[in-house]
């Protein structure tokens, strides 16, 4: 499993008022529906498996960048982003993540990424699009040796590509309690995705907090593990259209995004019983006042599960069991 980048140093505001910003004539606002949650690169069986199985999932969607890197996408608004007004409800303010302020939107990658008019630099794919990538490369068959071309790949592009998705509605927070045990995140309806290891800085919670600004992502943690926690369906016949072409045992929980892989991977579990706390985005700054850092930023001492549970229960009593 690969871990997303943990950022050193500082972050610094970099934004412009709304009407001077690049972002006020941004068409489509791809930076506030389109939510990177990992990197992967195809070199074995094992992660075509995990990009179609991933696939599988209403909102989810892997995208092939001309270095060869898959970028998996959360296709879903951005829970601050103004759909009428197109724009971004608390720009500027001090509710924003400091990741979206430090961004550099005049250079904005997104924006030439999901143009669909180019598609040069990145390519979205859905089920079918994989299956056909890997029967014309016989990437099983040649070990994932072979080189695409990337040239060749865009030319053809239509016919392994799907349209940039439609952001996925809204997910209603309340669907997921404050604490959560451990055989309800067996069901089918939740996806695991790092970091699995504790954040090291303080830019890393802001990092946390862009992210959990979009429906239907927590974060969960218990006093050995932390993972981001994707509230999404699986699509059963992309499912079995899957088993059918490849693998008739296959299942989704085989990905390496399930629950089952984190308890195989993580050891031992909380001590404080086996419980998740999952944490919204408005719980950050509990998580953040409990936190100990020295003066560079670096995290010297993260709160117990408990410790956490106990404040954000007293806090938000309607969520805990």
């Amino acid at each position: 499993m690969k871990d997303i980048p943990v950022f050193s140093g500082n972050l610094i505001p970099q934004q412009e008022i709304w009407q001077d910003s690049p972002c006020s004539s941004c068409e489509g606002q791809p930076c506030c529906r389109y939510l990177p949650l990992i990197s992967i690169r195809m070199e074995k069986q094992r992660d075509f498996i995990d990009l179609l199985l991933l696939s599988c999932f209403d909102s989810i969607f892997p995208a092939l960048k001309e270095s060869g890197e898959w970028i998996i996408y959360l296709g879903r608004k951005c829970g601050h982003l103004d759909e009428a007004g197109a724009k971004c409800s608390i720009h500027m303010s001090s509710e924003q993540s400091l990741i979206c302020k430090a961004y550099d939107a005049s250079s904005c990658w997104y924006r030439g990424a999901f143009n669909p008019k180019r598609r040069r630099t990145l390519l979205p794919f859905c089920t079918e699009g994989l299956i056909r990538l890997e029967k014309r490369y016989e990437l099983i068959e040649n070990r994932f040796k072979r080189a695409v071309n990337w040239d060749e790949l865009c030319d053809s592009a239509g016919e392994y590509c799907q349209n940039t998705p439609e952001s996925g509605g809204d997910v209603c927070d309340s669907a997921v309690p404050l604490s959560i045990p451990f055989n309800k995140c067996r069901d089918g309806q939740f996806l695991f995705f790092p970091p699995y290891k504790r954040p090291e800085y303080r830019s890393h919670f802001e990092l946390i907090s862009f992210r959990l600004g979009f429906p239907g992502v927590y974060l969960v943690m218990t006093d050995s593990v932390w993972a981001f926690f994707i509230n999404a369906t699986v699509g059963y016949s992309r499912l079995d259209l899957i088993r059918e072409e490849y693998y008739p045992t296959v299942d989704y929980k085989d990905g390496t995004y399930s629950f089952e892989n984190i308890m195989k991977e993580q050891h031992p579990f909380s001590g404080a019983g086996e419980r998740w706390v999952a944490l919204r985005r408005s719980d950050i700054d509990v998580l953040t006042s409990l936190t100990v850092f020295d003066q560079s930023g670096r995290v010297r001492r993260l709160p117990s599960s408990a410790d956490l549970l106990d404040v954000l229960s007293a806090k938000l009593p309607e969520y805990a069991e």
